[in-house]
């Protein structure tokens, strides 16, 4: 096993590298949002939520759960890559065909052939998403995030580039479309490029059952979910419509998108290296521990920030005719809130193996989601983003007990990490309040992030393990230094 200092130092410039590139991934999300909703109608966005669910679905059985296997499995060799290359390429076939099959139902089900024809032209991007899936694994299980970062940062900026072209081209729906296919095409040219390994043609299945079964368990949680990620578009689809639909989506778009892109690319990191640490409790716990603090102190400022100033933020990003997306957006904001740390349990089930326990955690709090959707699309689609919160709120607590049952993480830590960011929140609430009602609305954005950020940090450095953690993050930062500044040391010459 690979010492401490090395994995802690290999994970910090991963981790460095990454938030650079989701900096960037972020920015580029967030700007082809922007731009596009000022070429494009709220229906063009409606048609691409409505075939989104449908895409996810098929998602969801096409990777079968392989790459976290590949990460988080003690031995690979060259014939298990291979037999899941081809299982992959096999299985994405298998989804195309199956997405071109069920077009016309699509079409049927929404009461608009927009929706069909996207469903079908959907296969020809699942088609070459398959093709970079067990090189993305392979190159997250080296720990070669540079690699993926530089990845991600190529694929976000065409994809704002591209998009935004094929937006004033064709100025409809078939725009959105054209983007996330390209997204695709250079994202796995690029992992190609980055990943010498190369699959032969003919496969040996023998060894790969624990990673298909570890999989499967996977596949059973990332599909339940599934449905509590997208039922509610297809409900406000159905009950309201493609204009609400389109204001959810973007104001969907805008919030918790951002997160899962935060949330994402820290699980690349965490998998591996919680992976590498499960067989030591004490250090399982730390690393565990220090990043989620890292994550809460990073993430959850901005979005209460973005919370307190809903009713501007979205008008100010996406012109006059989105407002009425803000309560909408205000709720998604709650939402995001409380995801922060119920997202990184995933880290603890799938790092110790405990993929069926996932599974099982996923039909309950789904089926709770499902109904939270039900009840509130009879206040359309702010009723369903609110219901959508207390779902959330009210499943919290039984996640922080199952999550942690067995593992070296104390359930107590679940709710304090959040403390800090919570009480900053409040505060810039109360600055926003008493000082920004007759400002511009970038002046009062900014106020609300910088009083949300400094509060934050000052209620972390209020205790001894708050106090503790920085210091930590501050030490693991110095590995981001040249090995001769951080062999000298401090004050030398």
């Amino acid at each position: 096993m690979a010492p401490a200092s090395g994995i802690g130092r290999h994970a910090t410039r991963g981790l460095a590298s990454t938030a650079f590139a989701q900096f960037v991934k972020v920015f580029g999300t967030m700007a082809t949002t922007i731009v596009v909703a000022r070429i494009l109608s709220p229906s063009d966005y409606g048609v691409a939520a409505m075939v989104a669910p449908l895409t996810g679905l098929v998602l969801t059985f096409q990777n079968l759960g392989f790459t976290q296997a590949v990460v988080q499995t003690r031995e690979l060799d060259f014939e298990h890559s291979n037999a899941l290359f081809w299982l992959n390429v096999v299985v994405s076939i298998v989804a195309a065909l199956a997405m071109v099959a069920v077009a016309p139902l699509a079409a049927a089900f929404y009461g608009d052939v927009r929706a069909g024809y996207v469903t079908a032209a959907t296969g020809l991007t699942i088609l070459v998403t398959g093709l970079k899936l067990q090189h993305q694994a392979l190159l997250n299980r080296e720990m070669r995030f540079h690699a993926l970062s530089i990845n991600d940062i190529v694929v976000s900026i065409m994809t704002l580039i591209l998009t935004t072209v094929a937006a004033l081209i064709l100025r409809n729906y078939w725009a959105i479309w054209l983007g996330i296919f390209l997204n695709a095409v250079v994202s796995t040219a690029m992992m190609w490029r980055a990943c010498r390994w190369r699959p032969r043609l003919g496969a040996s299945f023998t060894g790969v059952r624990k990673l298909v079964v570890f999989g499967a368990n996977l596949t059973g949680f990332n599909l339940v979910n599934f449905f509590a990620r997208n039922l509610d578009n297809v409900i406000i689809a159905k009950v309201q419509g493609a204009d609400a639909v389109g204001l959810y989506d973007r104001s969907y778009k805008l919030m918790l998108f951002p997160l899962q892109n935060i949330n994402q690319p820290l699980a690349r990191i965490m998998l591996p290296v919680l992976s590498r640490v499960r067989d030591e409790p004490e250090r399982y716990r730390r690393v565990y521990e220090l990043a989620l603090r890292a994550l809460a102190l990073g993430s959850m400022p901005g979005i209460l920030a973005a919370a307190i100033c809903s009713d501007r933020l979205i008008p100010f990003l996406l012109g006059e005719r989105w407002a009425a997306a803000s309560p909408i957006f205000f709720w998604l904001s709650l939402t995001a809130i409380v995801q922060c740390v119920p997202n990184t349990a995933a880290w603890l089930y799938i790092s110790t193996g405990n993929t069926r326990r996932m599974m099982y955690w996923g039909i309950f709090s789904s089926s709770v989601s499902i109904v939270s959707f039900i009840i509130g699309v009879h206040w359309g689609a702010v009723g369903v983003a609110c219901a959508y919160f207390i779902g959330q709120v009210a499943t919290s607590p039984f996640l922080y007990w199952y999550a942690t049952l067995g593992t070296p993480v104390p359930q107590r830590f679940m709710y304090a990490v959040q403390l800090p960011s919570l009480a900053g929140g409040a505060f810039a609430w109360g600055v926003v309040s008493a000082a920004g009602q007759n400002l511009p609305t970038v002046a009062v954005i900014a106020i609300a992030l910088a009083a949300s950020y400094i509060g934050a940090a000052a209620a972390q450095a209020c205790t001894p393990g708050g106090r503790a953690a920085m210091a930590e993050m501050l030490r693991q930062a110095a590995n981001l230094l040249p090995e001769r500044f951080r062999q000298r040391p401090l004050g030398s010459s």
